[in-house]
């Protein structure tokens, strides 16, 4: 994949990962911002049966290694303001942090002439890919 469409399509999945979890945050925004955060939490992980138990501890620890990640590169290849995806991150989504500084990474690297040609990628590798990426908007929507 060029550089260019990595850019569009981590720009993509961040817009979509914002809207399709922010469809269920309406539940909580009449509570306001604290208590809506701490009843959050407390369906995420205290009320919640052991599958979503499982996904809300799964994606702490994705998000802590993202988050992790996220501040070495920036500091590697010297992109600004880390600490604001972070508290996207925390506050957002790190569903939508995520590949919006991938995609700045990405522009980054192509500006310091290191961008992603997508050498390497298979055929079976972008079928994958799509259909990993079909699937998830597909359960995504198909829950709301």
């Amino acid at each position: 994949m060029q550089s260019n469409r990595l850019f569009v399509l981590y720009l993509v999945v961040s817009v979509l990962a914002l809207g399709l979890t922010w469809l269920h945050v309406p539940a909580y925004l009449g509570e306001g911002l604290v208590q809506g955060n701490v009843q959050f939490w407390q369906d995420a992980l205290l009320n919640a049966n052991p599958a979503g138990l499982f996904l809300a501890v799964d994606i702490l620890f994705l998000a802590l290694v993202a988050n992790i990640w996220m501040v070495v590169e920036s500091r590697r290849h010297g992109i600004p303001f880390v600490w604001a995806y972070v508290f996207v991150g925390i506050f957002v989504a790190i569903s939508v942090a995520f590949p919006l500084f991938l995609a700045v990474r990405e522009k980054r690297l192509t500006m310091l002439g290191q961008g992603n040609t997508g050498a390497g990628l298979t055929a079976v590798d972008r079928l994958l890919l799509g259909v990993m990426f079909v699937g998830t908007v597909g359960v995504a929507v198909w829950v709301i």
